[in-house]
């Protein structure tokens, strides 16, 4: 099963080295900083980034392009987390120019298909459908990653299996209609203690992780039991 580790802005130069030595012999996918990204090209691990440019090129100060990226090793792109929609306003339409830049560039997105938790007491997956809809039919293969809202950051939470492999099923079939190739993958409360639970998904390809993953006892559970 893929395991994402989302490390967003956490580690500084010296414990982010560490971290490396950690996963080192992990088949897993990092995404570090921006200015860590040089650390990740040793291990057995894959190397993704959090962000890209939705630009291909230009003068945008501060922005990252997709072709940058690939040149320093990266192979995955995370794409519309929640994150940069709540703290950024990025937009659907800035998710599907990220993701033709993360393509044209032949590095693999992992787009986020977020739900809010009046959405999900309703019951709706209205914008979980609209959210799909940005992906474009030129796409040969990505990692959708759905990720409730209320539950990133929860790992203390209880997680409600039937209504995520309802999802994960509605996800499935809107991708295979569509004849685009994927892994879907899930995040939001993921620990030692529920990803057995989790793990019985029928569409469920792996996870996404972000505090579970700088909890070192916590990974090597999670690693060990998703590989068994």
């Amino acid at each position: 099963m893929l395991l994402v580790l989302n490390l967003k802005m956490n580690l500084t130069k010296s414990s982010i080295m560490k971290y490396e030595e950690l996963i080192h012999d992990k088949n897993v996918i990092v995404l570090p900083q921006y200015p860590y990204l040089l650390f990740f090209s040793r291990g057995k691990y894959s190397l993704g980034s959090q962000d890209v440019s939705k630009f291909s090129k230009g003068s945008y100060t501060g922005e990252v392009c997709a072709k940058g990226l690939k040149q320093l090793g990266v192979k995955y792109v995370l794409i519309g987390h929640s994150e940069r929609k709540e703290y950024f306003n990025e937009t659907i339409n800035d998710s599907r120019l990220k993701m033709q830049n993360v393509v044209e560039n032949d590095l693999i997105p992992i787009y986020c298909i977020n739900e809010s938790l009046s959405d999900y007491e309703k019951n709706d997956l209205k914008s979980i459908e609209e959210q799909l809809s940005s992906i474009p039919n030129y796409v040969k293969y990505m990692i959708v990653a759905y990720e409730p809202t209320y539950m990133i950051g929860n790992e203390d939470s209880d997680i409600d299996i039937k209504h995520i492999n309802k999802v994960m099923e509605f996800i499935k079939e809107y991708m295979m209609e569509r004849n685009i190739s994927h892994s879907i993958i899930y995040g939001g409360g993921v620990n030692k203690d529920n990803v057995d639970d989790l793990k019985s998904i029928s569409c469920i390809d792996g996870f996404i992780i972000s505090s579970s993953a700088l909890d070192i006892d916590q990974l090597d559970s999670i690693y060990k039991k998703i590989n068994c």
